[in-house]
């Protein structure tokens, strides 16, 4: 077991340091040092012979204990399939126009191919290789012709390269070359004398018999001789020079000339020379391609043969002449032969309603093989599978007349791994309930030490006092009228993401971004959104901004914490806008170079945008466009998309209906709003949602459940832990009705939760999981079903989920986590995002337990004293026991939740890991957790300091899987948009602190053994 822990260790410490390799150097780096490597090939396969060592130590194949070998065994094939995809699985992309059909697929991987002919013999080799500017990229492969040994070895590899050529006394005569083909496409490379370059089926040479077009040096002048008719262009296109087909002729630089279907050019022409390869950096347009510069040793004689190719493209062949050996090498992608065919008759791509957000995207194809057709549809989760391929969709060209699929070879791999995963669920449900399992003596255990504890109350006065700052006005603004507020919030509009929601919505989205805030001055986010309609000079001389750096206010001359739009934005002759040049200088910056004043620039920025969009009515998209492909809807400012009569309507209405709000004339506004009103039932009623979905959005913005809940569950969870605690102190005290009382409130607001949950549900239409403020809200609500189905085992675990449900609904509420409800990308729209997400989102509840319960445990044995020992030591025997209980179940959740992830993954992008920097980091957790939980068969790792220390510290991992990854590195997962929120002050405090509990918990755990072992005699 030691051994199997090291392993552990090593292996997460391995894929860990991976992802930040790969956050920083790219995902081919990560893969050739780690995920790719050889070693780390040689720790799997340790891994495995030790599960197998483990299983036979531990017996675990007897009658009694088989969920447990069903779980052990499972993990040995998830780790054989994944080998059986390493080897035999491939990956590739199928490129398809409506209208035409493809046969092949060009593959993930990158090969370098060569070739050798003597003219009449042909030896080929092809070797998958992995190269990155960050790794030392050794290649080296032998092949054997007619008794000699070709050595081709890598000497450079550079990314987006470029091939130039300088004079050098010690070189050769080398030619730079222009040449366009068919495609239009210009194409400038360099010839050695024997090396020939293949342009769309066109070989030009450079002194090689046989090409198409083969260039000559005679006395330090190029000649070249074409086996077809060629041309000389002149600048003008008009009278070509025709040379004859055979025939020699002068080859003049900057000279156009014409052969067959390419036209070439020679740019320089060096007598003596060499080519070199540099870094061509980022270009428009096409990407430039990797190059690849080798030695190419035959006998005696050494040629430099540079190829150029990179991923997705099949590279093109470079050759050349060496001791009578024509050797060929090309660099990239290589074609792939399906044994069918697919034909694309039609591409789809859904749009939200006036949007440009895809909603979904999907290929009609027709599948031909042989005698066979029949038709298909391919769209996210819904994958084509057919004779071991998998075809899923992917993306599309720019003109939507393309489309992209991934495609994966895979069967026997996913086959095993599948099974793998299968046992594995299998085996852990049935471990939780076999008596003979570790986990029901656990519980068997808790049951014990409760019934032998004794009844311990107290009461303690604890009180709270939350105070908020408002933002000040520089003059008071006056109130609406209540009743109409009520009938505008109602109002339906579209976001610039496509989805119709109340007026409410937005403007409580608005109100956050800019105030930071959900109401002001008492009044509501939409009560404050009509009036800046209405009345929005008034309003730009209120203080609404908030502008969190002092430094940024000092420079603005702002006092307080809020400016007014018109402090910021001034008059063209005054100045203009103050904020202009410093806003240019930070966007001019990279993310990482900004500093903590030029994003609050930005920050300031955006606010001021808000606000100038809706005192300019670009918000206000209350019209339907009739007829609309897309359901669009606009504002006045777009009023022409609605026709003649339409724009005069929306004018008018418009026009009219906030002059009477602004006059306060409110049966005018109210007629005026409902035809509004009825113009939208009349052209949008295809996308307007029901009255009762529309209600309950505008009622949960009001209410704020997660907000209160928030407060609600801290003070309540901190109330009861400190009763709590005061009664493993003082058991003289009871007070079982107050713990009845605190019981029941718990439930209670915990159904509030679960209402507020299911509202969002129907609200959103899909499961409130899909983005980090769902995810957290989620996560709170199953910490407090962890506590709640815990309380049984132990009543302090109530309080400690209570205190942490709160802490992760405060969290979600910070300004980086956004609110808004948004319609799903098309991937989500899957039910195993509800499977997946909510089994790993519960499983960090009962691992935030385990942790809290930890922190408390460690607490206790800091201030155990001589008079409290008895009481104190089974009270920490009853948490251990309970986080025990605790971290198997976490640890089961999100093993299963994990990989029902790869099973969504491979439902969606046609593989089932892919070591994003997400899943690697649920491994890492899962490796973590697996070894606290078998750390009491570790000799040094056992006894509650350890299982204590290490439930606490292993909660780190699930932050970094959550946030860390969500936020700070790249992947599929992330929910950031843009600069990742700053790391707050208060981690760094709280890291320093758990450190220093454990520290004076270890010491006092090591006085206490101390103490006993002197009172053995």
């Amino acid at each position: 077991m030691l051994f199997t822990g090291i392993l552990a260790v090593v292996f997460a410490v391995a894929i860990g340091y991976a992802t930040f390799i790969e956050n920083d150097y790219g995902t081919t780096t990560a893969k050739i040092l780690i995920y790719d490597s050889r070693w780390f090939e040689f720790l799997m396969v340790l891994i495995v012979v030790n599960l197998i060592g483990s299983i036979v130590v531990n017996r675990l194949y007897t009658r009694k204990r088989w969920p447990g070998f069903l779980f052990h065994v499972s993990f040995i094939f998830i780790i054989i399939g994944a080998g059986v995809t390493r080897y035999y699985g491939y990956e590739g992309n199928m490129h398809i126009r409506e209208g035409q059909s493809t046969d092949f697929i060009i593959s993930d991987e990158t090969f370098v191919k060569i070739t050798a002919s003597d003219g009449n013999t042909i030896v080929e080799k092809e070797s998958k290789v992995n190269f990155s500017p960050y790794t030392s990229n050794r290649f080296s492969e032998n092949l054997t012709m007619n008794g000699k040994t070709i050595n081709v070895k890598n000497l450079h590899y550079i990314p987006s390269a470029l091939e130039t050529v300088v004079a050098d006394p010690n070189g050769e005569p080398v030619i730079s070359l222009m040449v366009v083909g068919t495609t239009k496409q210009r194409s400038d490379f360099n010839l050695k004398q024997g090396e020939q370059k293949t342009i769309d089926g066109t070989v030009i040479g450079f002194n090689i018999e046989g090409a198409d077009i083969n260039l000559a040096m005679e006395q330090g002048s190029l000649y070249f001789t074409a086996t077809d008719s060629a041309f000389v262009l002149e600048m003008s296109g008009n009278n070509p020079e025709a040379i004859l087909p055979g025939s020699q002729s002068v080859l003049n630089t900057q000279t156009v000339y014409s052969s067959k279907n390419i036209h070439f050019a020679v740019s320089r022409f060096f007598q003596k020379g060499n080519t070199r390869l540099v870094y061509g950096g980022s270009q428009k347009g096409a990407p430039l391609n990797d190059g690849l510069q080798t030695a190419v040793t035959v006998g005696n004689q050494t040629k430099n043969i540079i190829a150029f190719g990179r991923k997705g493209l099949v590279g093109e062949h470079s050759s050349a002449s060496i001791d009578g050996i024509d050797v060929s090498i090309s660099y990239g992608s290589k074609k792939i032969e399906l044994p069918f065919s697919l034909y694309l008759t039609e591409f789809q791509l859904e749009r939200y309603p006036g949007s440009n957000s895809p909603s979904s995207y999907a290929s009609e194809v027709i599948l031909k093989d042989a005698d066979y057709e029949k038709p298909y549809r391919i769209y996210m989760n819904n994958i084509l599978n057919y004779k071991g391929y998998r075809f899923f969709q992917s993306s599309y060209d720019t003109d939507e007349k393309g489309t992209i699929l991934s495609v994966n070879s895979d069967f026997w791999g996913t086959s095993i791994t599948y099974f793998g995963y299968f046992i594995m669920i299998f085996g852990m449900i049935f471990t939780l309930f076999n008596k003979h399992s570790r986990f029901m003596k656990l519980v068997k255990a808790s049951a014990k030490l409760r019934e032998d504890r004794k009844k311990l109350f107290a009461v303690v006065l604890f009180g709270m006092v939350i105070s908020t700052v408002s933002a000040q006005s520089s003059q008071k603004i006056n109130s609406l009228n209540k009743q109409h507020v009520s009938e505008f919030e109602e109002l339906l509009l579209q976001s610039h993401k496509g989805r119709v929601e109340p007026t409410a919505t937005l403007a409580s989205e608005i109100m956050r971004k800019v105030v930071k805030r959900s109401k002001l001055d008492g009044k509501s986010a939409t009560e404050v959104f009509l009036h800046m309609q209405a009345n929005p000079e008034s309003w730009k001389e209120v203080k609404l901004i908030k502008i969190g750096d002092s430094e940024l206010r000092k420079q603005l001359g702002i006092s307080g914490e809020y400016a007014s739009f018109n402090q910021i934005v001034l008059p063209r002759e005054m100045g203009g806008y103050r904020l202009g040049t410093l806003a240019s200088e930070a966007f001019a910056k990279s993310s990482s170079e900004r500093t903590r004043f030029e994003k609050e620039i930005i920050n300031v920025d955006e606010r001021v945008n808000i606000l100038f969009n809706v005192f300019s009515g670009h918000y206000l998209t209350v019209f339907p466009v009739p007829g609309h492909s897309n359901n669009k809807w606009v504002a006045v400012n777009e009023a022409h998309m609605l026709g003649s009569e339409g724009e005069v309507f929306a004018k008018q209405v418009v026009g009219n209906y906030l002059a009477a709000v602004s006059n306060n004339d409110w049966g005018t506004a109210s007629q005026l709003l409902s035809q509004i009103k009825n113009y939208q039932s009349q052209q949008g009623s295809q996308i307007i949602p029901s009255g009762t979905k529309i209600k309950l959005e505008i009622i949960y913005h009001k209410i704020d459940v997660f907000g209160k809940l928030s407060k609600i569950f801290l003070v309540t969870g901190l109330i009861l832990l400190l009763v709590q605690l005061y009664t493993i102190f003082k058991p003289e005290f009871k007070l079982s009705g107050f713990k009845k009382i605190a019981f029941f409130l718990i439930v209670f607001f915990f159904i509030i939760q679960t209402a507020g949950l299911a509202v969002r549900w129907y609200i959103s239409g899909h499961a409130p999981w899909s983005n980090g403020y769902e995810s957290m809200i989620f996560v709170s609500w199953a910490t407090l079903l962890s506590g709640l189905l815990l309380v049984g085992r132990s009543e302090i675990t109530l309080s400690l989920t209570t205190l942490l449900a709160g802490l992760t609904l405060l969290v979600a509420g910070f300004s980086w986590m956004s609110p808004e409800i948004t319609n799903l990308v098309p991937v989500l729209k899957s039910y195993w995002l509800i499977v997946h997400v909510a089994i790993i989102m519960a499983s960090y509840g009962f691992l935030g337990i385990g942790a809290m319960l930890g922190f408390l445990s460690l607490l206790l044995m800091i201030f155990r004293n001589r008079k409290n020992e008895i009481r104190v030591n089974h009270t920490i025997k009853e948490l251990v026991v309970i986080i025990h209980i605790s971290l198997i179940v976490g640890l089961f959740m999100l093993a299963a939740g994990s990989f029902l992830g790869g099973i969504w993954a491979n439902e969606s992008w046609g593989r089932y890991w892919g070591w994003d920097p997400k899943e690697t980091w649920a491994m890492v957790t899962i490796v973590v957790y697996s070894f606290i939980v078998h750390m009491h068969k570790i000799p040094g790792f056992r006894g509650n300091f350890a299982v204590s220390a290490s439930a606490l510290l292993g909660f780190g991992s699930v932050l970094m899987t959550y946030f860390g990854v969500n936020y700070y590195l790249s992947g599929m997962h992330s929910y950031a948009q843009g600069e990742p929120p700053p790391v707050p002050a208060g981690v760094y405090v709280a890291i320093v602190l758990v450190l220093g509990l454990i520290f004076f918990a270890f010491i006092s755990d090591i006085k206490t053994k101390q103490e006993e072992e002197v009172a053995i005699p």
